[in-house]
């Protein structure tokens, strides 16, 4: 991973600014692959798509910034948001009617992640609150009815809101075109006969 120069964004509420990582090349050897479609590559880290200001702690989106970048500096700040931040994203950024299509499904991909992130990929579990299983029930089925277009993403997201006969259903159309698919199949399959609803790493 080679860092440039750090990229500079303006906040579009307060003017204040905040100094992020650019990649001049990253490579993704050793990333992990998990079934809620994330991606963690050490040597290509993600950069979040939605950021959070430093000075006022208002959310704005990544992408509809300028291009900018410092003279001399390197920053390793990703401005990747915790869950809790994500969801106060979320809400600010729905409230105030800011995000496109596009947009949204992009966020919402990102909260599921972020719930998984902070109650299964922590080595610090915690007990899940009913309103944060309550919210990811929810968006997890707009993922499934707006965004997921394949159908063993959809009987795995099912799965992990417990769906777990809807999430069998889907799967049972499947027909493998190839041996990734089939392993993930029956990965997924097992998790169904067990009656379990986490996110799994895939191998």
């Amino acid at each position: 991973m080679i860092p440039g120069n750090s990229q500079i964004l303006t906040c579009p509420f307060c003017g204040g600014e905040k100094e992020i990582l650019s990649l001049i090349s990253g490579n993704t050897f050793g990333a992990e692959l998990w079934s809620d479609n994330k991606r963690i590559a050490r040597m290509m880290p993600e950069i979040s798509f939605v950021q959070k200001c430093p000075h006022c702690g208002k959310y704005f989106v990544k992408s509809r910034q300028e291009v900018r970048y410092a003279e001399d500096s390197h920053s390793f700040d990703t401005g990747m948001l915790t869950f809790p931040e994500w969801k106060e994203a979320f809400s600010q950024l729905s409230a105030e009617g800011f995000l496109n299509q596009k947009e949204e499904s992009y966020v919402r991909m990102m909260l599921h992640q972020a719930y998984n992130d902070f109650y299964f990929r922590s080595q610090d579990r915690k007990a899940i609150l009913d309103e944060d299983r309550e919210l990811f029930h929810e968006n997890a089925l707009w993922l499934i009815e707006n965004l997921i277009t394949d159908a063993v993403m959809k009987a795995e997201f099912y799965r992990q809101i417990g769906e777990m006969e809807a999430a069998r259903r889907t799967l049972d159309a499947v027909v493998p075109k190839n041996d990734f698919v089939e392993d993930l199949v029956s990965s997924i399959r097992e998790r169904l006969d067990a009656n379990d609803s986490e996110v799994f790493q895939i191998h």
